[in-house]
């Protein structure tokens, strides 16, 4: 390719120079500007085709390189192929019983799973259970006998009432039952009002479905009732660093209990070492008063007796044996011209 671009180039050199010195020598010549022209256009073919010999070499070298990647592609792939093949074949294989193998059944599951929805509501008594029936105080007879019969309140009358199975305690006969007449029973009466009062919403529960309220109701727990769960209890302690697995809430207590013991009566014994110290430093200081008090009145007695039986220069004596004799100092009047002088000034 370079020999066939370099050719043209000549080319064009020689027409251009053949050109220019018709030119000089004012004989300028057509054929030679043609043969110029010419030499012009065959370069110009040969640049393009010096150009798409370039791109051809190009994609070539592509070629080569994504040649070479899917080489090494199915070369990786045959290899993790024969590894896996090797994997399945040395791998053992589970056998697994013909019957089922849980004590609940899919379908049965799947069967109760069906009939739930986000919806759905918890029996009527766990929502409003029934209240329960407070304890009537015993009456004595004046005799000091407790009845055995007591009158049933009316709180445990609508209980009895609200309970379909309940029989009633006591029945009253109409006169038409007494004459022998049939009467018509009004147990089923009362059992279809019981079924519908339990399928009928709370009235706390109606203001939610009423779109005049703007109440918001969502039929599943809150995200500060989640929070109260037994799920939330193990995240915490999952988050302090506690494996929920084996921890028992009793034995925790139970240990920060003794730990608290522990702590409370180490301060005891360091409160009672520490006011045995104080008490043992007081009972020192004492002494040692006591000490200085007994040292100093032997001191004083000394010094008494010591005064009593040779006067002031045996004191003296007692008190410097060995310096020199103390000069006694000269009485001299004071001048009391100056304090009458200070107390006219005041």
């Amino acid at each position: 390719m370079d020999k066939y671009i370099d050719g043209r180039f000549e080319r064009v050199e020689k027409a251009l120079a053949n050109l220019i010195d018709s030119v000089t020598k004012y004989h300028p010549s057509i054929q030679q500007g043609e043969e110029l022209n010419a030499a012009d256009q065959e370069l110009s073919r040969g640049l393009k085709e010096v150009q798409t010999h370039q791109n051809n070499y190009l994609r070539i070298q592509q070629l080569r390189e994504s040649s070479n990647a899917l080489d090494t592609q199915i070369r990786d792939t045959l290899s993790n192929l024969a590894t896996t093949r090797k994997d399945i074949v040395t791998t053992q294989t589970t056998t697994f019983p013909s019957g089922p193998s849980y004590p609940i059944a899919y379908e049965e599951l799947l069967n109760y799973a069906r009939r739930i929805s986000k919806t759905t509501m918890p029996p009527a008594g766990t929502i409003k259970a029934v209240p329960p029936t407070p304890d009537v105080p015993e009456v004595q007879t004046p005799g000091g006998q407790t009845p055995a019969a007591q009158t049933p309140g009316p709180e445990s009358q609508a209980a009895s009432v609200m309970t379909p199975s309940a029989p009633p305690s006591s029945q009253v006969q109409s006169p038409a039952v007494m004459n022998g007449t049939p009467v018509v029973s009004q147990e089923p009466a009362t059992q279809q009002s019981s079924m519908s009062a339990n399928t009928v919403l709370p009235s706390e529960w109606t203001q939610f479905l009423n779109p005049l309220t703007d109440q918001i109701f969502l039929p599943w727990p809150n995200d500060l009732q989640l929070g109260a769960g037994s799920l939330a209890a193990n995240q915490l302690l999952q988050e302090q660093g506690i494996d929920p697995k084996g921890y028992d809430p009793a034995e925790e207590e139970e240990r920060k209990r003794r730990e608290e013991e522990e702590r409370k009566q180490k301060e005891e014994e360091d409160r009672i070492a520490q006011e045995e110290r104080e008490k043992k430093q007081r009972e020192e200081r004492e002494r040692q008063r006591i000490e200085r008090e007994r040292q100093r009145e032997k001191e004083q007695e000394a010094w008494r007796r010591a005064s009593l039986v040779g006067g002031p220069a045996a004191l003296g004596e007692q008190r410097s044996p060995t310096g020199p004799p103390q000069q006694k100092a000269q009485f001299q009047f004071t001048n009391l011209d100056d304090l009458d002088d200070d107390d006219d000034d005041d």
